[in-house]
This record gives C-alpha cells, sequence and structure tokens, in this order.
C-alpha cells in the first residue's frame, strides 16, 4: 500500500512539474495561429492596396506613410513569428526554460509573461545595460 502511495505522489509530482509546459506551448500555438492570420492579412490588405493607387500628390504621401507602417508592423509580426516557433522547437527539444546564457532555469513567471523568451531576466538586464 506504501508503494501505491509513493508512485501516485511521482506521477502527481511529474504533472505538476511539467503540466505548466503544457499550458505555455498550448499559448504559443495560439500565439502563432494568430500571428499567421495577421501576417497573412497584412500581405492581403497590401496587395489590394497596390491595385487602388490613385489621387494626388498628398493621397499618395499618405498612402506611402501607412504602407510603410503597415510593412513594419508586419515585420515585426514575423520575428514574433519566429520567436515563438523557436520556443516550440526548444519545447520539443526539452531545453525550453533553460537561460542560454547562463544556462539557469528561467523563472516560471518570466515565462507564462513572455513565453518565448531565451533569457532569465538577471542576463536580460545585462544585455540591455550594455
Amino acid at each position: 500500500m506504501a508503494t501505491a502511495k509513493k508512485e501516485t505522489k511521482k506521477k502527481t509530482t511529474k504533472k505538476s512539474k511539467f503540466g505548466w509546459q503544457e499550458e505555455i506551448k498550448a499559448m504559443l500555438l495560439v500565439m502563432r495561429k494568430e500571428l499567421l492570420q495577421d501576417v497573412s492579412q497584412s500581405m492581403r490588405s497590401e496587395s489590394d492596396n497596390s491595385k487602388h493607387d490613385i489621387g494626388d500628390f498628398y493621397d499618395q504621401a499618405s498612402n506611402d506613410r501607412d504602407r510603410e507602417l503597415a510593412l513594419m508592423l508586419a515585420d515585426r509580426e514575423r520575428e514574433k513569428l519566429t520567436y515563438v516557433d523557436n520556443a516550440l522547437k526548444r519545447i520539443e527539444l526539452g531545453t525550453y526554460g533553460i537561460c542560454e546564457s547562463c544556462e539557469e532555469i528561467i523563472d516560471k513567471e518570466r515565462l507564462i509573461a513572455m513565453p518565448f523568451t531565451k533569457l532569465c531576466l538577471s542576463c536580460q538586464e545585462d544585455i540591455e545595460r550594455e
């Protein structure tokens, strides 16, 4: 009977230890889906806008500024998508949650707040100070 309790305790401990990673993986998958939709929408919108370039000089300048802003935002979304994909890959490899700089474990709260981070808070602060 004591053996059964030990086995149950081991399973519970293991599940609670790694259960939050499954939550983060689910968050990352949702983020990935939303980013792909946003990038796709941006590309369609840009394609539609380029078909309707009419107007005077000021309209053209305004359209160019809007297009440039949309492209900058799309670049940021693609960059974030790369971060999300890398985090998902680290989860699959078993290296997720380990700081790439000092190799210490990244706090769970930091990973929940920024699930695609590769650095612990201390290493991130060191980089930002440089």
